[in-house]
């Protein structure tokens, strides 16, 4: 495996360069192999490699050329971009905040964070550096702070960028904006050190994870919302806690934090995708058993009730979080679970949540992967999830991947466009059948492409209890089937008939 820096003779590669005993020069695309890696600096003039993998790939490169195109890709995707004709709190035409970040970022990971609470900084330039005025701060001093490392990484994934340097300011009322991306910043000082630290711990990691996989965990946390005969939605918070295998999501009526409507299921984890639903099933049992209502339906999907929205959190560790297997999760996961969502409430769910990229590191020392709806609405959707979840962990380096962050591609994705994605996601099925475990779970993953070949949708207006055969109530003392095996017998026999 060899490592290429591809670059037009900017002085901050040529530093990055001599710091990196490892990088090679890049000479043509026909010194790259499969296995190798490019880290190209810069748009320049030569194409990318038809092999190898290429970090900041020339077409992502270009999408920062432009400001103004740039800001209004991002502003279709949700994230909030201030252009120059916008002035908040001074001015017209220009843009003024209380507070400024810059977060250089690197492979999905944070490098640091530097702000300034000096006199505003009139933006009339593209911002490539970290100035003197700027201090480094502790990625986790305040939670405002993780919300701007947080943006910053959104930002990034959503140009479709593997590193660079994202500039973001504070507006009143703690609104924060995007206001300049860049993929070649300034390396000088602080900054170079971050990014040659960062490259060799690329290489290194790199080179451990060729030799050794490793053995990957899957989580889960699901919402689902309640609701009575009469069409009204019930408070999670009249049954459980916040906390638990069976709890409430943070989020409250009218933000007064206590009438918690989502109820969350956390099944334990397991090293296999069937244990997981095995493990889910077994909670959600729980969960009827403590509510013992048969006439409080489970409601999941995008958005039982307004402006709440329900989504299905895949946890993974064991496995390093990069920006490689956030694409793959995103192509192999994220997409194929988009289409086969309720149109009608997807919609109102992106682009403020489940938007392509949305991971988000956990406690435990993994991450979560944040952009499905709650799949648990379709037992075999969920099946499917784990069982592709599991195999993207496994296999992301192998497959390959479509560049979703095209700006059409992207705004198909969140218009709910299924025509212009499906073909894609046709590929990426065909890909996913060639995988050495393939056959092991399929059963339980052809049933969701037969959905999208298919043009079927799950039913958000089914009572998930019913939908997985869960007991409605403690009085009704029997179990209409086993759960997970059911899945696997229904899946056989829709196959093969």
């Amino acid at each position: 495996m060899a490592y290429f820096l591809l670059h037009s003779g900017q002085p901050s590669a040529k530093r990055l360069a001599k710091r990196v005993a490892r990088l090679g020069t890049y000479k043509s695309s026909n010194t790259v192999a499969d296995a190798d890696v490019v880290i190209r600096w810069g748009a320049g003039e030569e194409s990318d490699p038809p092999a190898g993998q290429v970090l900041n790939s020339r077409e992502a490169v270009l999408r920062t050329v432009s400001r103004l195109n740039m800001g209004r890709l991002l502003r279709r995707v949700g994230v909030r971009f201030a252009d120059r004709a916008q002035a908040v709190g001074t001015a017209a035409g220009d843009v003024r905040f209380q507070r400024h970040y810059r977060v250089p970022v690197f492979d999905m990971r944070a490098l640091a964070c530097f702000r300034s609470d000096a006199s505003p900084v009139w933006l009339n330039q593209r911002v490539q550096r970290v100035p003197e005025s700027f201090r480094e701060i502790s990625l986790t001093e305040e939670p405002v702070t993780m919300r701007v490392v947080y943006l910053a990484m959104r930002t990034l994934h959503a140009l479709g960028l593997d590193f660079g340097l994202v500039s973001i300011g504070m507006a009143p009322k703690g609104i924060l904006y995007v206001y300049d991306v860049v993929p070649t910043p300034v390396l000088a000082g602080r900054m170079l050190e971050l990014f040659s630290a960062a490259v060799n711990e690329f290489i290194e990691q790199e080179e451990q994870t060729s030799d050794n996989p490793g053995l990957v965990t899957l989580g889960t946390d699901v919402e689902i919302m309640l609701r009575n005969a009469n069409g009204k939605m019930v408070l999670a918070s009249n049954y459980f806690p916040r906390k638990g295998r069976i709890g409430c999501d943070d989020r409250s009526v009218r933000f007064d934090g206590r009438r918690l409507p989502l109820m969350e299921l956390r099944p334990d984890p397991d090293t296999s995708p069937i244990g997981l639903l095995s493990n889910l099933r077994e909670v959600m049992e729980e969960a009827a058993c403590t509510i013992d209502r048969t006439r409080v339906e489970w409601r999941a999907g995008s958005m039982p009730f307004r402006p709440f929205c329900t989504g299905g959190h895949i946890h993974f560790s064991g496995i390093r979080l990069t920006r490689r297997l956030v694409r793959a999760l995103d192509n192999y996961v994220g997409l194929p679970l988009m289409l086969v969502e309720d149109r009608r409430t997807a919609q109102l769910r992106r682009p403020r949540y489940g938007f392509l990229g949305d991971v988000r590191p956990k406690d435990h020392g993994g991450f979560e992967y944040r952009t499905p709806a709650s799949f648990v609405v379709d037992r075999d959707v969920t099946a499917a999830a784990f069982c592709l979840a599991y195999l993207v962990a496994l296999y992301h380096r192998e497959l390959p991947l479509a560049d979703l962050y095209e700006p059409n591609l992207q705004s198909a994705f969140y218009r709910g466009d299924v025509d212009a994605l499906r073909p894609i996601a046709e590929r990426n099925a065909d890909a996913i059948r060639q995988l050495p475990l393939y056959e092991r779970f399929r059963d339980y993953i052809e049933p969701l492409f037969q959905m999208i070949a298919e043009r079927r949708t799950w039913d958000e207006d089914a009572d998930v209890r019913r939908a997985w055969g869960v007991p409605l109530s403690r009085r009704e003392g029997e179990r209409p089937d086993d759960g997970v095996d059911s899945v696997r017998r229904r899946s056989v026999a829709r196959l093969s008939g």
